[in-house]
C-alpha cells in the first residue's frame, strides 16, 4: 500500500501538474510560535502557489488564525509572542528586521470573521488605511459637529425632515386624509 497522495486541481483541464506546482507566492518553513510558554504552532511548513485559492480548514483553536496573522506580522503586536522559522512572500523574507512592516501590511491584508479594531476610536480605525497610504483627507479628523446642523438646516429649507417617510408614503397619507374628510 502506498502512503503517497497526489493532489492536483485546476479549472482549466489543459493545465498539467507542472503548471500547478509553480513557484510559490507564500512559503512557510518550519514555523513555530509560542504565546509565552504555550506552543500554538508547531513546525509548520507549506507553500501556497501564486494565483491559487487556498483554504485553511480545522477545528476551533487549532492555529489557523495564528498562522494567518504570521503572514503580515500581526503577532509582532502581541506581548510575549516568540516565533521561529521563516516565511517568504514573493521571495521576500518577512521576518527580516529591516523590512518595513507597514509596506508589508499594505501588500498582505487580513479580513477576519469578527472585527478586530485597533485600540482607537471608530474614526481612527476607519481612517487608518487611507492615512498610511498618504490620503490627505483622512488626516483631517472626523466631521465637525457643525456639519450635522448644516445638513439639518438644508433639509428644513427644502421642506424635508430627517426620518420622514418616502415621498410615495407621504402622498398616500395626503390622499387618505383628503378622502376621509
Amino acid at each position: 500500500m502506498s502512503s503517497h497522495v497526489r493532489v492536483t486541481a485546476s479549472l482549466d483541464p489543459r493545465t498539467g501538474a507542472a503548471d500547478i506546482m509553480e513557484t510559490p507566492m507564500v512559503e512557510i518553513d518550519h514555523v513555530s510560535l509560542w504565546y509565552g510558554a504555550k506552543l500554538a504552532l508547531k513546525d509548520i511548513s507549506m507553500s501556497v502557489p501564486k494565483h491559487r485559492v487556498t483554504a485553511y480548514i480545522g477545528p476551533s483553536g487549532c492555529g489557523k488564525t495564528t498562522l494567518l496573522r504570521c503572514l503580515n506580522r500581526m503577532n509582532d503586536l502581541v506581548d510575549g509572542v516568540r516565533t521561529v522559522g521563516a516565511i517568504r512572500i514573493g521571495g521576500t523574507d518577512i521576518g527580516d528586521p529591516a523590512l518595513d512592516v507597514t509596506e508589508l501590511r499594505k501588500r498582505v491584508g487580513m479580513v477576519f470573521q469578527k472585527s478586530n479594531p485597533f485600540p482607537k476610536s471608530i474614526f481612527e480605525n476607519v481612517a487608518y488605511g487611507p492615512r498610511i497610504l498618504g490620503v490627505a483627507s483622512a488626516a483631517s479628523g472626523p466631521p465637525r459637529s457643525g456639519t450635522r446642523s448644516r445638513t439639518a438646516s438644508a433639509r428644513a429649507r427644502s421642506g424635508s425632515r430627517a426620518g420622514s417617510s418616502s415621498g410615495s408614503a407621504s402622498r398616500a397619507r395626503s390622499r387618505s386624509s383628503r378622502t376621509c374628510s
